[in-house]
């Protein structure tokens, strides 16, 4: 297995720097001011228009909740909101591995302080302990319009700078199409999120986010005691809140930028006041709550009766480029289910996959590692899981370096669709298709709207972010994407998808 030196990055600093802003505070506390590279938290414009504008006030919201919480002998803190970039991240060398990231779907980072006495988090302000009688409480407004966005709450074990890494959803995200909101819309609203383990606690955040106005818009996510343990001691779980956002609908990509940018949420997390001033220890009994339902994915539908214009997809590219050699790649399951990876410790260490980051909303195919060389391309075709209504967003990616598993180029169902007319113009059903060219053959190989140019093999990748790290341009890997079917509201079986294929192009010698 191949490793890099790690060396002290200016992330790294960064994220140092975040636990010192994000110290511990009084309730009344004002959020810190972002710094460029930590985690922090800010108010930002939103849109309802297409157009910049400024979103929902919920400032009335959080001092009525500030209110509520003083008044009910609880205590808080304030936390942050922010991009997590992991192509950054690993070339400044904050992290073992980018762990293919979606880079159409950077992670906007719920940062926590530490309480004063705890064991030091792993992670720190990323990857929070909570106290089993703790709350962590977002109000704030939705992302703009969108194909998808969701509020993931994983479980994190392990070290972001030298990996392996456990890293499990807990229970199902919530969605553009479960979030609570005030309003008939999900999209720039006003909204309330409890992440909490205790039942009583969760009792009293809600009724307190209820006497602020947001009762109807209050969110609640479980971590259940009877899969993770609670605390902040040494041997107590970590967890980590992102935040997706995908393919913005026209006419609100500058919207979705200054939401990532700037995010209009402000997070707290929330506990009851002992009279010992000791903040480690739990003033309520333990509470546990259930294991939540989960969504089931599938609904019996399948995309299996187009196996045959798929067949005729590939050869059609195969015909169209006599002049290369053509291989087929392999696209599999690449990751386990959550709770079965918890329980069998299915660790993120690549270039192996496991049950990894893997959101309960989607699938996500892989192939193995393959080698692209100069003068070489691969096409990648399949259903268009939108089109099929298998999925609310699919996508593709390819990634450099069998252990970096940094993200290079991507493509999305929208981007993707018509592009198999390419091939198959005489066929009815060619809409459900794609058909997309990632090429390194320059001028020799393939044009047109829906071919990518990949970076050369000796492409510096990391020089674009002012470091030297090391990154293998010749060792690709492909992930496909399929996101929350819209008839379950979760992710597509795996077993009703026609799998994304793969053709590798090198010259005849």
């Amino acid at each position: 297995m191949t490793t890099f030196r790690l060396r002290r990055r200016p992330a790294l600093l960064a994220l140092a720097a975040a636990v010192l802003l994000a110290a511990p505070t009084a309730m009344a506390a004002t959020p810190q001011a972002p710094s460029r590279g930590a985690l922090s938290l800010s108010e930002t414009p939103a849109s309802a228009d297409g157009h910049p504008s400024p979103p929902p006030d919920t400032g009335r919201q959080v001092e009525r909740f500030k209110h509520q919480l003083a008044g009910s002998g609880y205590v808080s803190q304030s936390g942050t909101e922010a991009v997590f970039d992991l192509n950054r991240r690993y070339c400044e060398g904050a992290v073992f591995s980018a762990m293919w990231p979606n880079p159409q779907s950077p992670y906007i980072v719920t940062g926590m302080p530490e309480v004063p006495g705890q064991t030091p988090n792993t992670n720190p302000p990323a990857t929070w302990r909570l106290r089993q009688d703790e709350a962590v409480v977002l109000i704030g407004t939705t992302p703009p319009p969108e194909e998808y966005f969701s509020f993931d709450l994983t479980m994190l074990k392990g070290a972001l700078p030298t990996g392996p890494l456990l890293w499990t959803s807990v229970g199902d995200p919530i969605n553009n199409k479960t979030v609570r909101t005030q309003g008939g819309t999900p999209y720039n609203r006003p909204f309330a999120l409890v992440i909490t383990g205790n039942e009583r606690t969760r009792t009293e955040v809600n009724r307190m986010l209820e006497a602020s106005g947001l009762g109807a818009e209050t969110n609640n996510m479980t971590i259940p005691p009877a899969m993770y343990r609670l605390g902040l001691d040494q041997d107590a779980d970590q967890f980590l809140l992102g935040i997706r956002t995908i393919v913005p609908e026209p006419g609100f990509e500058q919207a979705l930028d200054d939401y990532r940018a700037t995010p209009p949420i402000q997070a707290f997390r929330v506990r009851p006041q002992g009279e010992s001033g000791d903040g480690t220890r739990p003033v309520y009994a333990p509470d546990p709550l259930p294991v939540p339902r989960l969504r089931v994915s599938g609904t019996g539908a399948t995309e299996l009766n187009l196996n045959p214009t798929l067949q005729l997809l590939r050869q059609r590219i195969v015909e169209a480029h006599p002049g290369y050699e053509v291989h087929d790649e392999v696209v599999e399951r690449g990751f386990e289910e959550s709770n079965p990876g918890l329980q069998d410790n299915l660790v993120i260490d690549p270039p192996t996959t496991g049950v990894g980051a893997l959101s309960n909303d989607a699938d996500d195919p892989i192939t193995r590692n393959f080698t692209l060389p100069d003068g070489s391309f691969v096409v990648a075709y399949g259903t268009n899981h939108v089109a099929t209504r298998q999925a609310a967003y699919s996508s593709i990616t390819l990634y450099a370096d069998a252990k970096a598993s940094v993200s290079v180029a991507a493509e999305h169902n929208r981007q993707l669709h018509g592009s198999a007319g390419d091939f198959i113009p005489d066929q009815p059903n060619a809409d459900k298709f794609y058909a997309w060219t990632f090429s390194r053959a320059a001028d020799t190989g393939p044009a047109g709207p829906h071919v990518t140019t990949l970076p050369p093999t000796s492409t510096d990748f990391c020089a674009q972010y002012g470091t030297d790290r090391p990154v293998d341009m010749s060792t690709l890997r492909f992930v496909a994407r399929a996101y929350m079917q819209p008839a379950t509201l979760t992710r597509p079986a795996l077993s009703s998808l026609l799998l994304d294929r793969l053709l590798i192009f090198t010259p005849k010698r």
